[in-house]
């Protein structure tokens, strides 16, 4: 009995939720006077087309405050296919070649959808996060070109990955998925001890505290964040989930940055005055 009322009263919770974070849409005729002569960031390359993907929903923004994101994946659905991801409010976009292809997301179930690009297009889809009976789903739907670009000129950039990435290192800082302007340095060791962490105030945005030794004997402390990018000895993605505190002895690279703010970089974190002056990893990569 007991049991039951806590479901109910947390379904009710998140249907709440779900109903406090729907913003109004404006109207076509609104969204339309409000791109005119918008530019879109970037453009198809030569012989590719462009796809956008924009997730407007503020529920999803609160939901993104407590560790989800919503990766997208081409033609495939695993690690290696991910071309980008958004939190709450934010897009993403990716090059496709002319043809078939499938579009993946994913939250607490799969969606995908289908298109069909020619040289030049510029395809625009949705992310449309909704709750399920127990868990927060999603779906994937096409827009028509003026809802696409107001949503890409109203809301901020998420996460890139792949052929945009590297061009665009330099977003604004409430638009990135990593402190930006901030320096960056690089450490080698082998990892002594990795623990999960959750001090107050914790947000699900830095969960690992990690002590590693380098070459001269001397140990550091890092926090991987579920922002953290992950790759392996060979290069290849890590899912943040897959990370374990079985990670000793590992020998790793680590690329790292002071965490200056209680929001430890993140543009919609807080409770983060623990972590102030420690060492974020930007970057963690396997060595062997």
């Amino acid at each position: 009995m007991v049991r039951n009322r806590v479901a109910g009263l947390s379904i009710l919770f998140f249907v709440f939720l779900f109903l406090g974070g729907c913003a109004s849409v404006p109207r076509p005729d609104e969204m339309k006077s409000q791109i005119t002569n918008y530019q879109l960031p970037r453009l198809p390359e030569e012989g590719k087309a462009i796809v956008y993907v924009v997730n407007p929903s503020t529920f999803a923004k609160h939901a993104s405050k407590n560790g989800y994101m919503f990766p997208v994946y081409l033609d495939n659905n695993d690690s290696q296919s991910e071309v980008g991801a958004t939190l709450g409010q934010q897009y993403t976009c990716f090059s496709i070649t002319p043809g078939e292809h499938k579009i993946f997301t994913k939250a607490g179930n799969w969606a995908e959808i289908n298109v069909s690009a020619k040289a030049g297009d510029i395809i625009f889809l949705q992310q449309e996060p909704y709750m399920g009976f127990t868990t927060l789903n999603i779906r994937l739907l096409k827009l028509q070109d003026y809802e696409g670009k107001y949503y890409v000129k109203t809301l901020p950039q998420g996460k890139i990955i792949g052929n945009f990435q590297t061009s665009n290192t330099a977003m604004a800082s409430n638009q990135a998925r990593f402190p930006q302007n901030v320096r960056t340095d690089t450490y080698t060791g082998i990892i002594e001890k990795c623990r999960f962490v959750k001090p107050f105030g914790f947000r699900w945005i830095i969960n690992f505290k990690m002590e590693v030794k380098a070459a001269n004997g001397e140990t550091d402390i890092f926090y991987i964040w579920r922002n953290s990018k992950i790759v392996d000895s060979d290069g290849k993605d890590i899912p943040f989930d897959n990370i374990s505190g079985n990670m000793n002895g590992k020998r790793v690279e680590i690329e790292h940055f002071i965490i200056e703010d209680d929001r430890g970089g993140y543009p919609d974190g807080s409770g983060f005055s623990y972590e102030i002056g420690q060492k974020g990893v930007r970057v963690l990569h396997f060595l062997d």
